[in-house]
């Protein structure tokens, strides 16, 4: 979810639990169906993923709730 406050992206569990997201930070996106997308996490003019060999770029909507898991580095 992203958290207008903080300018950035948390990640959040439990009902007081979260997890600031950071540039570069990686994890796998739900895309439904059992299938997930792994990505990196970038700032520009605006938040986007990073994904594929190509660093294919997807931008984010600040209005919308991704379903994630962070990995762990």
């Amino acid at each position: 979810t992203y958290h207008e406050e903080l300018d950035c992206w948390v990640v959040i569990w439990g009902e007081n639990k979260g997890y600031k997201m950071r540039c570069g930070d990686w994890f796998d996106l739900h895309l439904g169906y059992g299938r997930t997308l792994p990505c990196r996490l970038e700032l520009g003019r605006d938040w986007y993923i990073l994904t594929g060999r190509n660093d294919v770029r997807f931008y984010l909507k600040k209005n919308e709730t991704y379903q994630v898991d962070v990995k762990e580095s």
